[in-house]
């Protein structure tokens, strides 16, 4: 039996690719506009991927493409 696991690529702000499990995913969130600036997350990152391991991605993909990405792929 061969078992594979489809994973999401996406991109951190340094150009990187990083691939995700998206059964890993726990929730994304958009980075907050001025004045509520989130000191987490870099000016050029658009999302914040946390993964069950307690792990924060931030990529520059929006949000609502990263949800897009990880529901095509759970398909």
């Amino acid at each position: 039996m061969l078992l594979a696991a489809a994973l999401v690529m996406l991109h951190r702000v340094d150009g990187g690719e990083v691939l995700i499990n998206p059964d890993q995913v726990t929730s994304v969130h958009a980075k907050a506009g001025a004045p509520h600036t989130n000191k987490l997350i870099t000016e050029q990152a658009h999302c914040a991927v946390w993964l069950t391991d307690g792990k924060l991605i931030a990529v520059v993909e929006t949000c609502p493409r990263v949800q897009q990405l990880l529901e095509e792929t759970r398909r």
